[in-house]
């Protein structure tokens, strides 16, 4: 009997705890759940800035390296170097006038070549209708 009536107080004093200790547990879990749920939101856009920063490492390294020349061009080389690409703008406008220009004459070349052709072929044409007749 005694046995009895201690695993009686024991088990009344367990069933009083029991639905905290489940209420406890549930609130873990939940909040794991929602641990889960905020962090599997939150990773990729960290993963995404984390990218972006070193992009813009790369790309400050990148752009660091571009400002330093492997040589350095004197000031009369630089003169020489822009009188030179002057005169190719220059020349390049010429080249283009004349192409134009050969252009157009050709252009009136072909077409005095198709006038006199079609002449020709009037003429013939004329003299077969003659010749019918």
């Amino acid at each position: 009997m005694a046995t009895e009536s201690l695993t009686l107080e024991w088990w009344s004093w367990f069933q009083s705890l029991l639905w905290v200790i489940l209420i406890f547990i549930g609130l873990i879990i939940l909040f794991y759940i929602i641990r889960e749920i905020h962090d599997a939101k939150v990773a990729p856009r960290l993963a995404e800035i984390e990218l972006e920063k070193e992009k813009l490492q790369l790309m400050k390294l990148d752009y660091a390296h571009r400002g330093q020349p492997f040589f350095r061009v004197p000031p009369e080389k630089l003169e020489e170097i822009n009188t030179l690409d002057q005169e190719n703008i220059r020349m390049e406008a010429d080249i283009f006038a004349k192409q134009n220009a050969v252009d157009r004459r050709i252009q009136r070349l072909e077409n005095s070549v198709k006038s006199t052709k079609l002449d020709h072929m009037v003429e013939k044409i004329k003299d077969e209708e003659r010749k019918i007749r």
